[in-house]
């Protein structure tokens, strides 16, 4: 058998809901997921620019060619150029998430102010 402390359930205590909070997120409806809205555009995006860049041999080869003749320089600044793409795509996402939580904050607060001044 085991030693583990049991608690009786006559102590346990039902959890808690903000009823506020719990109201206002529901009659919001779901939340728009505004990270994944703008990755799967990038990520669309990226998935044209490829399919237009290898839809031709002559573009294909073009690219091959600039690849293989690459010179480490001009590789690394490429490469920080896509990191400094990507951390801006994703504060633009982080920007998008603030402003809606903050707009929902303001209709958290509209609400709960008007209710206690109407009762």
């Amino acid at each position: 058998m085991t030693d583990a402390p049991t608690t009786p359930i006559d102590d346990l205590e039902p959890p808690t809901i903000d009823e506020p909070a719990a109201s206002a997120r529901r009659t919001d409806g779901p939340r728009t997921r505004w990270a994944a809205i703008v990755w799967g555009l990038t990520f669309a995006a990226i998935a044209a620019a490829g399919y237009g860049v290898t839809s031709s041999t002559r573009a294909t080869t073009t690219l091959i060619d600039t690849v293989a003749d690459a010179q480490i320089g001009p590789a690394v600044a490429i490469g920080l150029l896509v990191i400094g793409g990507l951390v801006a795509i994703a504060g633009v996402a982080g920007l998008l998430r603030a402003a809606q939580r903050s707009l929902a904050a303001g209709r958290l607060h509209q609400s709960t102010h008007e209710s206690t001044r109407q009762t």
